[in-house]
């Protein structure tokens, strides 16, 4: 029974992470994906159904349009496969119940947001807000949390952003970054923000550290300015605050005892 859940979870993520794409791609005109029909943005004729499968169009294709044979990005399919494993993710570690349902929501929007962020180093304030707006429906309800919980978790997810926004006059981080660090407090609460802030801080450490070393960067100021988006880097974090924020913590008290 949990398998075929499972399978069935898993193949709604990947036609989610399709429509995701959909989105990301139509941000700056979200009315189009009800009155505008997908089509290759090279030679614009209109992709048939049967090439709009999640993933398994994308490797019968061989990642090329069937008319101009351009090339298709693998945003695409990295995106529906992630979707799909975090929806599997979400299942197994949630329990099949409204709360999945929630989270699934949620973090689909925070799916959009981190690959926008990417891409561009920018995020859609409209996505941002209701994500934002979500998560503290979601924190109070799903979450138990109670408004100060909240409210500290929010604190500690966007004060210290905020900071460093200041600080550096947005060269280090951008406003949308403290926007992103409020969703994570709302959403995991206190003390599971502790863990979930900590955690973004590490992972967008190790990966800079990678990324310089990978590109040769030489650690100065022309290459500081030219440094990774961190918003994907809190929306990891506040995924494993949710879902591990409170093991971590036990284990980690359980450590200093």
């Amino acid at each position: 029974m949990t398998l075929a859940i499972g399978i069935i979870v898993f193949l709604t993520g990947l036609s989610i992470g399709s429509f995701l794409n959909v989105v990301i791609l139509r941000i700056d005109n979200l009315q189009s994906i009800l009155t505008e029909r997908s089509q290759c943005p090279k030679c614009k004729k209109i992709i048939n159904w049967y090439d709009l499968i999640p993933f398994l169009s994308f490797m019968l294709l061989k990642a090329k349009c069937r008319f101009c044979n351009e090339k298709i990005s693998w945003q695409y399919p990295i995106v529906e496969v992630g979707t799909a494993f975090l929806f599997l993710f979400l299942f197994l570690t949630l329990g099949l119940s409204w709360g999945l349902v929630f989270y699934v929501i949620v973090f689909s929007l925070l799916t959009v947001l981190f690959v926008y962020d990417l891409k561009t180093e920018t995020v859609p304030e409209v996505l941002v807000w209701i994500a934002l707006g979500l998560a503290v429906l979601g924190g109070w309800y799903y979450g138990h949390f109670g408004l100060s919980s909240m409210l500290l978790g929010a604190l500690i997810g966007g004060g210290p952003l905020a900071l460093l926004v200041y600080v550096s006059k947005e060269r280090w981080m951008g406003v949308g970054d403290i926007k992103i660090g409020l969703i994570l407090g709302v959403l995991c609460g206190y003390p599971r923000s502790v863990v979930a802030m900590f955690s973004a801080f590490v992972i967008g450490s190790v990966v800079g550290i990678i990324y310089l070393l990978l590109t040769d960067k030489k650690v100065s100021q022309k290459g500081l300015k030219k440094s990774l988006p961190f918003a994907p880097f809190i929306i990891l974090a506040t995924l494993i605050g949710i879902t591990y924020g409170d093991r971590i913590l036990h284990w980690y008290l359980g450590f200093l005892s």
